[in-house]
């Protein structure tokens, strides 16, 4: 039940980033979706039953994982991922990531430098591994907040799964930037 309560703090603590930003971007009288009263309520039940279906594609998958998006807002997004093997190192530039584990475990591995990097879409940057980072256990109920820019890397030991709900909040253009225009 401890989980629990760390993922209603999340949400909270999103919905207060996401407002912020919305308040930046959104021209005055324009309506969003969830200043319309949008509401989603994901139960504890309803992420082990989605998890697990990701979970199984992630270990018939060559890559270890698989996720899927649950739902589109403005400014952020959720989705299910899960992982049975290590994955290499990603950036995303536009982007921070709540990742809250919801079973398993394994290792988030934060900062450093990626190894081998190659550019892709949408300020999305993909490497072989990272070097020099910080090495995060996570468990069962854990959060781990990754800002718009840093380096990351999961990793699974032989055995080890993890099923993680993401929420990906993005991040604010800032007036008069390339990003604004």
């Amino acid at each position: 039940m401890q989980w629990l309560t760390r993922l209603t703090t999340v949400f909270g603590i999103v919905a207060l980033v996401a407002s912020v930003g919305w308040s930046q971007t959104t021209a005055p009288g324009a309506a969003t979706q969830a200043q319309a009263g949008l509401v989603d309520l994901l139960t504890p039940s309803d992420l082990a039953t989605r998890g697990a279906e990701q979970l199984e594609k992630a270990k018939a998958s060559a890559s270890g994982s698989s996720g899927v998006t649950l739902a589109k807002y403005p400014g952020h997004y959720t989705m299910i991922t899960a992982r049975a093997k290590s994955g290499g190192a990603e950036v995303h530039a536009h982007y921070s990531d709540f990742l809250i584990v919801v079973d398993g475990g394994g290792t988030e591995l934060t900062g450093g430098t990626v190894v081998d990097p190659k550019e892709g879409e949408n300020g999305e940057t993909r490497g072989s591994r990272l070097e020099g980072a910080t090495a995060h256990a996570l468990h069962k109920g854990d959060i781990l907040h990754i800002t718009a820019g840093t380096p990351h890397q999961a990793i699974e030991g032989p055995g080890q799964t993890i099923t993680i709900f993401v929420i990906k909040v993005e991040k604010p253009a800032v007036e008069g930037s390339v990003a604004a225009k």
